[in-house]
């Protein structure tokens, strides 16, 4: 199986929920992978890519402090295929001389690889079938950070919102928080 190494090009709120968006990192492919993810998952790894540090370990780092403890790193994860809709992650680790490949959905692994700096890949067949190009003005960048993304949410969306603001609260990140309270208050008032 081919598979191509991808990086997070976007992570954005569509009229279906959040999706984080991959592009092959050293390629000039620019078609983009979207896989569409709840809200908890989609705050776990923006808090990675804000470089946000919660004051009790999310689910995702105590994976990882669990996996650290018992000896095991994680070499990469894979993203091998789709059937019905539905994209299938690996996630694959060393403890000692042995490797181990674990079933895992592709937003739990992306979140787990971004915090062990572990690339990512998607099989070449997965990026044929369900790659898009997207214009390049609908193209974030790299990264985004929460306050990006909350200010672009449409007014349409104020459940997932509310949702959202709750598994921050939840995770105790009260700097997110505050930010989605402000984003919901306004959207209230301009309606």
């Amino acid at each position: 199986m081919e598979f191509y190494e991808v990086k997070i090009s976007d992570i954005s709120l569509t009229n279906v929920g959040f999706a984080v968006f991959l592009r092959p990192k050293d390629s000039d492919d620019k078609r983009v992978v979207p896989i569409f993810i709840g809200p908890l998952e989609t705050h776990s790894i923006t808090t990675v890519i804000d470089g946000t540090k919660p004051p009790r370990p999310m689910t995702h780092d105590l994976m990882l402090y669990m996996l650290t403890s018992l000896g095991a790193t994680v070499l990469k994860i894979t993203i091998e295929e789709i059937i019905d809709s539905t994209f299938y992650a690996k996630i694959q680790l060393r403890k000692d001389e042995e490797i181990i490949t674990l079933d895992a959905r592709p937003s739990d692994s992306i979140a787990l690889a971004l915090r062990a700096n572990a690339p990512i890949y998607i099989a070449k067949s997965v990026l044929d079938e369900t790659g898009i190009i997207m214009k390049e003005d609908e193209i974030q960048g790299e990264s985004i950070s929460s306050e990006k993304k909350i200010q672009a949410l449409p007014k349409s969306n104020l459940q997932i919102l509310e949702e959202t603001l709750e598994n921050a609260l939840k995770t105790e990140d009260y700097e997110t928080a505050a930010k989605i309270r402000d984003q919901i208050k306004k959207l209230i008032e301009n309606s």
